[in-house]
């Protein structure tokens, strides 16, 4: 806690400023500015950040900064992760210095807190710190978010455990594609290598920072080298701070191997939190409103299990980090400067600055800012007893207030010579509510957060009209911002088998190995389970109502309700006729792969193309498969089918033309240096589009010739060579495809005219042998999408600008290990998406 500069705001929106609160130690660079503040009334203290004075008048810091600040504010609504702190209120979109908000309770800067204790941290500490700080990024991380933010300079100490801020430091200093070493905002020995080069932050960089963070406490240095860290800690803190972000592990291995070296049982006290309260030390796990449904270990469903595994995963669902931070998990030092730290908050006064009463000011903030920050407020307070629940016996209200001439008495360096106030001064009561519950100095930082509880209001002041209409602003967003997920559903043992499929924008439908959930596309909640089905492909709507599961033969389900319509045995494994594999679908009329025991299979291994309608239940025609067949495409008046090629791929490919409405052979054809490895679709007219390896090719199907045009990929693969085209996908007149080395390319079909070739991202050592990414068009072909092993990013469809990018975190702890593909479906408002252990519903725009 320091005394206000020349330079410090005496004001900043509604909040007057105390104090500075900042890191307090030369050697270690502030991210940005913080000041202790409160409100007009006396009766809400807050932790305002603000930029550095080396930033303040930077327009695109600005716009970055508040960006990321109501990102944070969104990431800490409702459920926030444990340790995060929460920003609760953000400034309006001014001229004017932006600021975020925060709940004040007693705490100091983890640079702070060494010259405190006298130097480095003792290996206890900086374990539960470690472990408390691993479990707050795995939620980040689960929620789909990256902190991009860990630093000494972000990381405070409290007496109930750390609290972590600082959210999205790295991206408010520069945007991806710009070196960030050396900026202001930012601490070059906690950056990733990957990040200071311009590279886009991701989870195993928020794990390099953590690392670079423990090791600052660990040995009071900056840049310590490896045989100076605690020999019970070093081999953890080295991999955290790999070069390479494939060796770093994933913030739940880091908690599972700091918690391997605790055994210290949870204090009684923290077993259980009150009902309702916000998610502290305790939480009961994140159950949907149904109680949730997950996959069993045989990827069946499990009706009435939770959301499945989160970062509260030990017995009883209570946080497992908690374990590490029972009584002296702080320095008796620490426990002291909290203390002290909690008198000169309460004994400061406000220093007056000239300006208009926050009630007719007109300040503007954050939409929702103010239930966000009763909420958050009543959260941080609870929090900081440890879960203890509401203090018994605090006076509030008019019971609680007294003669303001005995407040007269200050903290002296916070106070100009001459004062003049702006509202109520602090009232004795308060200090007396903290001397007599504490019961001395010494109890001062555990009983500093009963302080806070019981002096904030019950609800903060109504908006005026002013206000209301100040914070109608747009919702900030920078391009590659990742959106606030709208609903997850956890799934618990395996991942979703095939890709979601949405239903007229009111049903997800997930499929399992064995069971298939509807889940309201709206809420997340779980409208049916129907498990037995054991699907052998991905489903399918036909006739727009029916909603088709192959497998046990062909089951026809009511997608609102799951209740089956109808099921057919004729093509269930096991039987005579088996489905293999999906063809196409057109109205009610799908074709699909059968595998044919006994006679009659035909010449192809007892394999045959079947034509069925779903409407009449009638299989329409089946016919021999071509050798080889491997996909299927429509055209205005055939199903063509690619076949042929050899084992390593390099043979040429034939396309074979079969009447949609018999099945007879119209053609065939073979297109020069289309190979079997080729990747095909179609504009269903006459244009045959092949990715082959690094060139996109247009074919006319209706003529044996070369191509019609030819384009190459932009991007670049891991050693600099160009890199391969994925599956391209035809929306209208256009065909969008990405390629491996992170660019999307928008082509003509017809005549293979570029309209536009965006190179998005950073090749990243994550994959041993990446994957080509899929593409995706919303039905409006506003929006393209593409789907990678790691995420999902957004792009506009007029000229391919970046809107967002979205991560969630694996469920696999080896960062080496491959990771699921992620499976997408997408309307022209939301977009769900099913990684290795969650589903996401992420807003399109």
């Amino acid at each position: 806690m320091e005394p206000l500069s020349q330079d410090d705001p005496r004001r900043l929106g509604p909040y007057y400023v105390i104090a500075g609160l900042g890191p307090d130690a030369g050697e270690v660079p502030a991210t940005a500015r913080h000041f202790i503040a409160r409100g007009a009334a006396g009766d809400r203290t807050v932790v305002l950040t603000a930029p550095s004075q080396e930033l303040a008048d930077d327009v695109a810091y600005r716009e970055r900064f508040l960006a990321e600040a109501e990102n944070a504010r969104l990431l800490g609504g409702g459920r926030p992760p444990l340790w995060l702190a929460p920003v609760v209120e953000v400034s309006g979109g001014g001229t004017g210095q932006p600021w975020s908000a925060t709940p004040f309770l007693p705490m100091l800067s983890l640079p702070a807190a060494l010259e405190a204790n006298g130097g480095p941290l003792p290996v206890r500490t900086v374990r539960a710190l470690g472990a408390a700080l691993a479990e707050t990024l795995a939620e980040v991380h689960t929620a789909g978010f990256v902190h991009a933010g860990a630093a000494p300079g972000t990381v405070y100490l409290a007496g109930d455990g750390p609290r972590l801020m600082g959210y999205g430091a790295v991206r408010a200093a520069a945007p991806d594609g710009e070196a960030r070493v050396g900026l202001p905002g930012l601490e070059d020995d906690a950056l990733p290598p990957e990040q200071a080069a311009g590279g886009r932050p991701r989870p195993l960089g928020d794990i390099f920072a953590l690392g670079a963070v423990l090791a600052y406490a660990a040995t009071g240095r900056r840049r310590p080298d490896a045989e100076d860290l605690p020999e019970e800690l070093r081999a953890a803190l080295v991999r955290c701070l790999a070069q390479d972000p494939a060796d770093r592990p994933t913030a739940r291995a880091l908690l599972d191997e700091l918690m391997s070296g605790i055994r210290v049982p949870l204090p009684p006290s923290i077993v259980s939190a009150p009902a309702g309260a916000p998610l502290t030390v305790v939480d009961a796990g994140s159950v949907g409103p149904d109680g949730g449904a997950a996959w069993g270990p045989d990827g069946g469903a499990e009706p009435g299990a939770g959301l499945g595994s989160t970062a509260l995963d030990s017995a009883g669902g209570v946080s497992r980090a908690a374990r590490a931070l029972g009584p002296g998990w702080l320095p008796g030092r620490l426990v002291a400067a909290l203390s002290e730290l909690s008198s000169a908050v309460l004994a400061a006064e406000i220093e007056p600055a000239e300006a208009p009463s926050p009630v007719t000011s007109g300040v503007p903030v954050a939409p929702g800012a103010a239930v966000h920050r009763a909420e958050a407020e009543r959260g941080a307070a609870h929090s900081a007893v440890s879960g203890h629940g509401p203090v018994h016996g605090a006076r509030t209200g008019a019971e609680g207030k007294a003669d303001g001439a005995s407040s007269r008495k200050t903290f002296g360096r916070f106070l100009s010579p001459s004062r003049k106030t702006f509202g109520p001064s602090l009232s004795p009561s308060r200090r007396r509510l903290l001397l007599g519950a504490a019961g001395g100095t010494a109890g001062l930082a555990v009983g500093g957060g009963a302080t806070w509880l019981a002096t904030a209001p019950d609800s903060p002041a109504p908006l005026t009209p002013a206000q209301r209409l100040a914070a109608h602003r747009p919702r900030r967003r920078l391009p590659g911002a990742p959106p606030t997920p709208l609903w997850r559903y956890d799934v618990k043992g395996v991942a979703s088998a095939y890709a979601p499929l949405v239903w007229r924008d009111e049903v997800a439908v997930l499929t399992g190995k064995r069971a298939v959930v509807g889940i309201d596309l709206r809420t997340g909640k779980r409208l049916w389970t129907r498990d037995g089905l054991r699907p052998a492909g991905q489903p399918w709507v036909a006739d727009g109502d029916v909603l088709v599961v192959p497998g046990d033969g062909l089951v026809a389900l009511e997608p609102r309700t799951g209740h089956i319509q109808w099921h057919s045995r004729d093509f269930r494994q096991g039987a005579r006729s088996s489905f293999t594999g999906l063809l196409a679908v057109a109205g009610s009329t799908v074709w699909f792969t059968a595998t044919v025991r006994g006679e009659g299979g035909g010449a192809n291994g007892g394999r045959v193309v079947v034509a069925y309608d779903v409407r009449e239940r009638a299989e329409l025609w089946r016919g021999p498969v071509p050798a080889g067949l491997d996909e299927g495409h429509l055209l205005k008046d055939a199903l063509v089918v690619m076949a042929g090629g050899d084992q390593d791929g390099t043979a040429a490919k034939r396309a074979v033309a079969l009447s949609r409405d018999h099945g007879k052979e119209l053609w065939q054809r073979v297109y020069p240096g289309m190979t079997a490895k080729g990747l095909v679709t179609t504009d269903a007219r006459r244009t045959l589009i092949a990715a082959l390896g690094t060139t996109l090719r247009g074919f006319d199907a209706a003529q044996d010739k070369a191509a019609l045009w030819s384009v190459s990929s932009k991007g670049k693969g891991p050693e600099g060579r160009p890199a391969d085209f994925g599956l391209p996908l035809v929306h209208g007149k256009t065909v969008y495809v990405a390629d491996g080395g992170f660019a999307l390319h928008a082509i003509e079909a017809a005549s293979g005219e570029i309209q536009w070739q965006r190179a998005y991202g950073f090749v990243m050592k994550v994959l041993a042998a990446p994957r080509t990414p899929d593409t995706l068009v919303s039905p409006a072909g506003h929006r393209v999408l593409v789907a990678g092993d790691a995420e999902v990013d957004a792009f506009d469809a007029e000229d391919g600008s970046l809107l967002w990018r979205f991560t969630d975190a694996g469920a696999d702890p080896s960062p080496r290990a491959q990771s699921p593909r992620r499976k997408v479906a997408l309307t022209d408002g939301r977009v769900v998406v099913a990684g290795s252990g969650s589903v996401y519903a992420l807003p399109l725009d």
